[in-house]
């Protein structure tokens, strides 16, 4: 059965066309030769007709042939000969059989296998469609309720379940296998838009929130009317870090910072990269007070990282400024007062916290 399924499931040699309706139709090229078999075992026990056992014997050469040629050909040939034969096919079982066999509902199939098989509307697809609905009202004029060649009154009943649970089988198979499709694409499209979300909300280097999602969790918070403050953190002397250990280095300080914050914030606020290598803190539902015991944690927190250049040993420390937040003014004027009292720590020596 595994080398069944892998033959089945082989890829064609077309190497720009999916495989995916080359696979389908080797499934209904197996399930109609089943179809086949058992007529020909029912014809040779039962109804014992010469035509209707070359047919059926013809059929499983034809079928074997469409299998071999699934293959090589490219996908459109195939189910250009897929759909022509089996109408032959059909035709002809329901010219030996009569309208009682069912085998005419299986015309049903092949406009669906072509609908799905050749992409957007053409000319060609509209033609077919109508072929075979010709076909379908021309069984329905001269067929119905006429018995065929070839009487099949004691067996009718087993053809048309056998015929009525293929064409199912083969129903479910192409809905499933297009239907898998569309969730798998919809899945990817819902994770692609997702990853787009992200990467316009992050900043690429760090994973923290940009100034842009920033603004919009502070404007939530904002409308709350809910305590909080913002602290501004600036690294002391990243650009003599660059210089003397390379922008690399430089980047690997600041995802170790960025981290380090990120975990630290996680309790009680969030934190972003405001710029090159300044942090915006924002404490949610802390005021100033509470604010500054958790700030003097997060610096002693960056001034424990080691970070290794080498052999060598780097420590980094940054300077604060922390504001509790005004509603009486704008968040661009509290952002204000974050930054000059950082600048005001810059002034005064770095490493440490002006609140």
């Amino acid at each position: 059965m595994g080398k069944l399924l892998d033959l089945i499931n082989k890829d064609t040699k077309h190497k720009n066309e999916s495989k995916r309706m080359t696979v389908i139709i080797r499934q209904m090229v197996l399930i109609f030769m089943c179809v086949s078999l058992f007529n020909l075992v029912l014809d040779a026990f039962f109804i014992k007709s010469v035509q209707g056992s070359i047919l059926w014997a013809v059929m499983l050469v034809v079928d074997g042939i469409t299998f071999y040629l699934s293959y090589i050909a490219p996908k459109l040939i195939i189910l250009t000969i897929f759909v022509f034969q089996k109408a032959l096919w059909i035709t002809a079982a329901v010219v030996l059989f009569g309208w009682e066999g069912g085998f005419q509902f299986f015309l049903i199939l092949l406009v669906i296998m072509y609908s799905f098989g050749e992409a957007g509307y053409n000319r060609k697809k509209v033609l077919l469609d109508f072929c075979l609905f010709a076909m379908f009202i021309v069984f329905l004029i001269f067929f119905k309720g006429n018995p065929g060649k070839i009487s099949i009154e004691h067996v009718d009943k087993s053809i048309q379940v056998v015929n009525a649970l293929a064409f199912v089988i083969m129903v479910s198979i192409i809905s499933f296998s297009f239907s898998k499709e569309s969730q798998h694409m919809e899945d990817k499209l819902i994770s692609y838009n997702n990853q787009l979300r992200k990467q316009a909300s992050v900043d690429a280097l760090t994973g923290l929130y940009n100034r842009r999602s920033t603004m919009e969790i502070v404007n939530d918070i904002v409308l709350q009317r809910r305590v909080m403050s913002i602290c501004i953190g600036d690294i002391d002397f990243f650009k003599k870090i660059n210089d003397s250990y390379g922008h690399d280095f430089g980047d690997t300080v600041l995802v170790s910072i960025s981290d380090a914050l990120k975990k630290e914030t996680e309790e009680y606020g969030f934190v972003a990269r405001w710029g090159g290598e300044e942090f915006l803190i924002v404490f949610a539902d802390l005021n100033g007070d509470d604010a500054y015991i958790k700030l003097s944690h997060i610096r002693d927190t960056v001034k424990d990282l080691k970070l290794n250049h080498g052999k060598e040993e780097v420590r980094v420390k940054m300077t604060y400024g922390l504001t509790e937040y005004d509603y009486s003014k704008s968040f661009e004027d509290n952002i204000k007062d974050a930054d000059e009292k950082l600048y005001l720590g810059k002034q005064n020596g770095r490493d440490m916290i002006v609140y």
